[in-house]
């Protein structure tokens, strides 16, 4: 214990650690959210965004009374993308700040180092990671899904590609556990959708120059590249290479890359040639429903909004853990771990889950063989961008609408 105090207490002050000043202990004991970010790092964009999301979030259910009448405070602890501090992190924040609710991390291969300890314990865990093995029930009964699966994407990614002329299809993603999935999915699905896979490669997370598996992919005869990074800096490595090699061929991302000016991060010779499909709910495709406008408002005023999408879906989980365990403590007679996995459970049935509890996906549709995303109506789920500027973290572009080939 004395280890891991002086190793979490070194990464706090190396760095950015961030507590929130405890209010609030004269009306009673708060409710503590422990959450593990990349506030640092080559997740570091990610990490922010979704920082922000869950300090708004906070404040709004302070607004909204707390949870279980008890005013929330946020305890913050950067991982700096690592995943063994990741661990460390989440234990102490459990073990000694002793949150009452975990969330456990965001890149995938960092959740997965803090579940196995925290299914151990009985630890509720609520995480936007993409990879499917966060919901599986079987291996991490506590651990639930509230983020777009990376199997999820394939059918938009492939739509897309498909919208835009694109047969043959060259598939590169990085090693992160989800964008891996996505790409094996992707590999394994396109001749239904009337497209040949004609190479998979992948490459490390921090990759600074894709030059040569760019070239792999047009000697092999692609004529689109369906591109998966999970994180922002890819995107200029990517689209520098195709300037590089004079390629003209058109490149399609998903969510999780997002974040920024994408005029800033795509060289001007390239811009008409990189897509991203992306939360419909961030892309300017006509009105912004009312309680979306309303988050806008909120995190507007702390700043710049980079990605409304990410940090929506970082401010939904804190309101499911209002739902779950304030239904718990009246349903179920207390908000223990089994209680409230139980109200989790029985979200895909639940008739008192209102449309401000998720603004991003909706309803997650948990129930006890599932706690991953896989149930979610993803039916209205997305919208592909452009390169653009975003106003109000909303990115312009069309709706993406499609059919599931049989």
């Amino acid at each position: 214990m004395t280890t891991r105090r002086r190793l979490i207490g070194g990464a706090a002050a190396l760095a950015g650690a961030s507590v929130l000043p405890r209010v609030g202990r004269a009306q009673g004991k708060p409710f503590i959210i422990g959450s593990v970010l990349p506030l640092t790092g080559v997740y570091a964009g990610l990490g922010k965004n979704f920082e922000v999301g869950q300090r708004v979030g906070v404040a709004e259910l302070n607004a909204k009374g707390g949870i279980l009448g008890r005013r929330v405070e946020l305890v913050i602890r950067d991982s700096a993308g690592n995943p063994q501090r990741s661990l460390l992190a989440a234990q102490e924040l459990v073990e000694e700040q002793k949150a009452d609710f975990l969330y456990p991390e965001l890149p995938s291969p960092n959740t997965l180092a803090v579940l196995p300890w925290a299914t151990e314990r009985k630890v509720i865990t609520i995480t936007n990671s993409a990879t499917p093995r966060v919901g599986n029930v079987a291996e991490f009964p506590y651990s639930f899904q509230l983020g777009d699966l990376a199997t999820k994407r394939v059918p938009a990614m492939a739509a897309a590609m498909k919208q835009l002329g694109g047969k043959k299809v060259g598939v590169l993603v990085s090693t992160n556990p989800a964008t891996v999935a996505t790409g094996q999915q992707l590999v394994t699905d396109l001749p239904k959708w009337g497209m040949e896979s004609v190479g998979y490669r992948t490459y490390a997370v921090d990759a600074k120059d894709l030059n040569a598996l760019v070239q792999a992919m047009r000697d092999a005869g692609a004529d689109i590249i369906a591109f998966d990074s999970a994180t922002r800096e890819g995107i200029p490595v990517v689209m520098s290479a195709m300037q590089t090699l004079g390629w003209k061929a058109k490149v399609v991302g998903e969510p999780a890359m997002l974040s920024g000016d994408l005029k800033e991060q795509v060289p001007a010779a390239v811009a008409d040639q990189f897509y991203c499909v992306n939360y419909r709910s961030a892309v300017r495709t006509g009105p912004i429903r009312p309680e979306l406008q309303e988050f806008i408002n909120s995190i507007k005023a702390t700043g710049p909004i980079q990605n409304i999408g990410f940090s929506g879906i970082a401010r939904d989980i804190f309101f499911m853990v209002k739902y779950a365990y304030e239904k718990a403590q009246k349903t179920k007679g207390g908000f223990g771990p089994d209680a409230v996995k139980a109200v989790l459970e029985e979200t895909a049935t639940a008739t008192d889950f209102e449309a401000g509890y998720s603004l991003i996906l909706g309803n997650p549709r948990w129930n006890a063989k599932d706690h991953s995303a896989a149930n979610v109506d993803y039916s209205k789920a997305w919208g592909l961008v452009k390169v653009s500027s975003p106003v109000d973290g909303i990115y312009e572009g069309t709706e993406l609408n499609f059919n599931e080939p049989a």
